[in-house]
């Protein structure tokens, strides 16, 4: 089956053996239980596996979950008369199983073993073609457990080598917030009472399990990028995937250089994205000498000190802006910065091949972005205490709406969101799972709605929870169920399951989407469990139609998330996902082929499950941010940015990329229309409706400008002056087929020219 080959070509697959990897960010997410869980699903397949070896540390949901699982006896050794029990490779062997399971990865053998660590156990099953099924926390991870350290202050003894993880064929992380990880802590669930109060004021502060959360999220979502991009399947998806930026520096002239670097430098400390510097000479590396040599050594050190690559291409008789563009495409850059061009006339702009303009006609996925050289531009635009010089209010209008903070201030109810990458991950099948723990605690739960979409197991969750009625709405006669709000605020419970997040209501209800219903929920003091996929994020709305070719139409909006108190990451692997597809366990066995030849092809299970592995790392950032009061620094009150759009739907593009930069940057978004009518036809008033409403979802300020006789380039350039912008943010310029409109340029030429005091962004048509 073509499924089965392309998921060997993704994972490295081949061999007699696989291995599986857990990671988690500390001890008590569940590593050892979700292990246990998958040996038990493999055994049910009809797979022979048995445990080689496993520590519940004395937790007694862990100890269920052996069920009826063979375990082979360990092996005993005596040290200096103390007795050690260790994996017993010599008997595993003899029985020789499909799968093993080994707990404890990162583990010191006793001496007298037969290896000194047990990945080195781990490694030689493997060697003897069994598969192996095994765990370990991301802070005894070699590379990372230097990042680690200085986030804990603790020293980390036992390693594993980084090269280990890389040949696991599955890498999976058990995601766990820092709330309920504590909880489970206070619980008993993790440590014996004498070891708690110690262990909540040391290891696990919460700022602790914030850092190491998004080390875990961070390095499992680079290791899906690095897999893809070797893969047969990344071929297929056209420019660069997944929610991870790439930035490329284009520099040659030392003065500028500097500031080009430093700018680069911070956009990728912010957006937690790869740097390249890059510069295009034009004779033979061999060939260079003298003070062109000492430029480029000088060069090739600044970007060094910023922990950036270091690119000297040679042009080799093309365009510089070609070469500049044949680089980025062949390090998947996202973005390319370069300094705005010298001033020139208008004849000498149009007719030079300049590197900006070749970059504005030829880009292609990828964006770029203009640094203007006004002196100190960057440095000045934080000292505003007045802000923006305001608006003439007979030529505009603006709408502001509150920050999420403040909106999350005003829900009395608490908002959790389990995401995944896709259907099936298992985000009801968990939101069950804990509903139960949480009665269990004491708390009163009901289920508002849940959709099982047939699946057996998720059902099987439900058990005894209290469900509460649909309510029944007919809409041209038809009968459908719906969320029954009032139900829910007439039983008030304290914490309610309500499911599919971004389903639209019944056309008719009070309200237009359920995410609204909640908000209402949230609003009179009802904790709300809510689930949702990835590619149901509105910001994330063009991206995932590129990767995946399907155009999602019901979303949520990014500020809703930020409402949520906890957000919990669903992960699975895409081969295990395909797996529960090929068993039906997702749909039923009639759209199986379909969804396995498009939606489910492993591709795009790998590209979204990067993406939901980059959203959840950025939101663990952000409110470890807040945590350690970072979140309103200097540096991030500077940026201030405005998107230039018309009334047409690809705006909505813009302005989704717009929000993602700002929110990135902790930034304040504006977001301006240029009317060239005196009037506007029903059509065009309703497209301009549509765009204000984007941008208010988006927390953006609205604004309308007309330019009748001042031209929109001129009137672009005005508003940034008048609102301190420091980032100017559009569209790739078409290509213009009439020499008169060529001679008289476009609004970007007038804004390159005429407005060094921003940055321009200049986005993709195929990256809108």
């Amino acid at each position: 089956m073509e499924v089965e080959y392309m998921a060997n070509e993704l994972f490295g697959g081949g061999s007699d053996s696989e291995l599986k990897l857990f990671i988690g960010a500390a001890p008590g997410v569940g590593k050892t239980y979700t292990m246990l869980a998958e040996a038990n699903r493999l055994r049910e397949r009809g797979v022979d596996v048995v445990i080689g070896y496993i520590d519940t540390h004395g937790r007694p949901e862990t100890q269920e979950q052996i069920g009826p699982l063979e375990m082979i006896p360990r092996r005993v050794i005596h040290y200096r008369g103390r007795r050690f029990e260790e994996v017993d490779l010599e008997a595993i062997c003899a029985r020789k199983p499909d799968v093993v399971v080994i707990d404890e990865l990162a583990h010191s053998n006793a001496p007298g073993s037969t290896f000194p660590k047990r990945y080195m156990d781990v490694e030689y099953l493997l060697d003897q073609g069994i598969s192996v099924l095994t765990a370990v926390n991301v802070q005894h991870i070699e590379g990372i457990h230097e990042e680690a350290q200085e986030i804990t202050g603790i020293r980390v003894q036992e390693l594993i080598p980084a090269a280990f993880v890389k040949r696991a064929q599955e890498v999976e992380v058990i995601d766990v917030t820092p709330e309920t990880l504590r909880q489970r802590m206070r619980d008993g669930s993790i440590y014996p009472p004498d070891k708690i109060h110690q262990a909540l004021e040391h290891f696990f502060r919460k700022s602790n399990l914030f850092g190491l959360r998004e080390l875990a999220l961070r390095l499992v979502a680079e290791d899906v990028d690095e897999r893809l991009q070797r893969s047969y399947a990344r071929s297929r998806i056209p420019g660069p995937v997944g929610a991870r930026e790439s930035i490329m520096v284009c520099v040659n002239y030392l003065p500028r250089a500097v500031q080009l670097i430093q700018r680069g430098y911070r956009m990728a400390q912010r957006m937690k994205a790869e740097l390249y510097v890059l510069s295009v000479f034009n004779t033979g590396e061999g060939q260079l000498k003298g003070r062109e040599k000492e430029r480029l050594d000088k060069l090739q050190q600044i970007a060094l000190d910023c922990g950036a690559e270091w690119i000297l291409e040679a042009q080799n008789d093309r365009p510089i802006g070609k070469a500049i563009l044949e680089t980025a495409e062949r390090c998947n850059v996202t973005q390319v910065v370069i300094g705005q061009p010298a001033h020139a006339k208008r004849w000498k702009r149009f007719w030079k091949d300049a590197p900006v303009r070749y970059l504005l006609r030829h880009m292609k996925y990828m964006d770029v972005r203009i640094v203007g050289w006004k002196e100190d531009h960057h440095s000045q635009r934080g000292e505003q205490v007045c802000g923006p010089k305001p608006l003439d209010p007979v030529k505009s209008r603006s709408t502001s709406l509150a920050l999420p903070s403040m909106k999350g201030e005003l829900r009395k109810g608490r908002l959790t969101i389990y995401v995944g990458a896709a259907p099936g991950v298992g985000k009801t099948y968990k939101m069950l799972r804990d509903a139960h723990d949480w009665r269990r605690r004491g708390k009163d739960v009901v289920i508002g709605l849940i959709e099982t979409h047939g699946r057996v197991e998720t059902a099987a969750q439900i058990e005894d929870l209290e469900v509460l009625p649909k309510r029944l709405h007919r809409f041209q006669g038809r009968l459908y169920e719906d969320l029954d709000v009032d139900a829910i605020l007439q039983r008030k419970p304290e914490i309610v399951i309500i499911d599919e997040l971004a389903h639209s209501n019944v056309p008719g209800s009070i309200r237009e989407k359920r995410y609204q219903d909640i908000e209402y929920l949230l609003d009179h003091g009802i904790h709300v469990v809510t689930a949702v996929n990835i590619q149901h994020l509105e910001s994330l709305h063009d991206k995932v139609e590129h990767i995946t070719g399907v155009k999602v139409r019901e979303r949520v909006p990014d500020w809703f998330m930020k409402l949520a108190r906890e957000v919990k990451l669903i992960d699975v692997t895409p081969e295990t996902l395909q797996q529960r597809l090929i068993d039906g366990k997702i749909y039923s066995e009639d759209k199986i082929q379909h969804a396995l030849d498009h939606f489910f092809q492993i591709g795009n299970l790998s590209a979204l499950r990067e993406l939901a592995l980059l959203e959840v790392a950025d939101d663990v950032d952000q409110r470890l941010d807040r945590e350690l009061d970072k979140g309103q620094s200097d540096s991030a009150r500077q940026e201030r940015i405005l998107v230039a759009v018309n009334h047409r739907p690809h705006s909505e593009k813009l302005i989704r990329r717009g929000w993602r930069l700002a929110d990135r940057l902790q930034a304040q978004l504006w977001v301006l229309v240029v009317l060239t009518q005196e009037s506007l036809s029903e059509e065009d008033q309703r497209d301009l409706l549509r765009i204000q409403k984007l941008s208010q979802q988006f927390e953006a300020t609205f604004i309308t400008r007309r330019a009748l006789e001042q031209g929109v380039g001129a009137t672009i350039v005005a508003v940034a002056g008048e609102l301190g912008i420091s980032q100017f943010v559009t569209g790739q310029p078409l290509p213009s087929t009439q020499w008169l409109r060529r001679l008289q340029g476009n609004p970007i030429d007038y804004v390159l020219a005429h407005a060094d005091f921003v940055d321009l962004y200049i986005v993709a048509n195929s990256r809108e």
